[in-house]
């Protein structure tokens, strides 16, 4: 007897998904992360500077830089949203490959904005997931 793999899916009572589910709630969370990245941008732009102070020292530096780095990075990520949202074919190796770039500059930011990156990163981690493991072979009901 063989057993298909919708019929294992059943027994084991796991379901993963599949079609335009899996399309729009990966693109969803992708353009939430792209949304909050350039949020994070925009405020690293308004705050420009950060006054550190220590025992014995204090010091200013500017964080334009990387308020610029965090705008380009959501806009890319939206595009690629978008682009998952479309259901482009390469869309989904690309989005793999976008969103593993924005965890580096998200982890790079995690001095200035610990909190916001740790959940930032989180929310990058559930969308690669979720792009890497819905399977565009199985068909629907």
């Amino acid at each position: 007897m063989t057993t298909s793999s919708v019929d294992a899916d059943r027994m084991s009572g796991q379901v993963s998904p599949s079609g335009a589910t899996a399309t729009l709630a990966a693109g969803a969370l992708m353009l939430t992360s792209a949304i909050l990245t350039f949020v994070v941008g925009v405020f690293a732009l308004a705050a420009n500077n950060v006054v550190v102070t220590g025992p014995g020292y204090e010091y200013t530096f500017q964080i334009t830089g990387w308020g610029w780095t965090n705008i380009v990075t959501g806009m890319v990520l939206a595009a690629f949203a978008i682009a998952l949202f479309v259901g482009a074919q390469w869309a989904r190796a690309a989005a793999i490959i976008v969103t593993c770039l924005a965890i580096v500059v998200t982890f790079l930011w995690m001095p200035y904005y610990p909190t916001g990156s740790i959940v930032l990163i989180a929310l990058d981690i559930v969308v690669i997931w979720g792009v890497a493991t819905w399977n565009t072979s199985r068909k629907t009901a």
